[in-house]
């Protein structure tokens, strides 16, 4: 069953990467053991999609990463989805 989110939600964490990731741009290169604030967020109404970390919520700007590739270290702020 989709987990549909009943608010805006949003979860800001430090994540560690697990291994070598390259987003499609230079800039978007990580190491293996580098530590991130990353954030994942999705709106009311919308299924929670928890399958990506971002490095801002502007996504046009941000570097987007799988969820596989991080371990969560520390989450800094959570607001739920429900």
């Amino acid at each position: 069953m989709v987990e549909v989110a009943h608010r805006e939600w949003h979860t800001y964490a430090l994540v560690r990467f697990l291994q070598d990731y390259t987003c499609t741009a230079v800039e978007g290169r990580f190491q293996e053991g580098q530590e991130l604030h990353m954030v994942q967020g999705g709106r009311a109404g919308l299924p929670v999609d928890r399958a990506h970390w971002c490095t801002d919520f502007a996504i046009d700007g941000a570097f987007i990463v799988p969820a596989a590739v991080v371990e969560v270290v520390e989450v800094l702020e959570e607001v739920p989805p429900n």
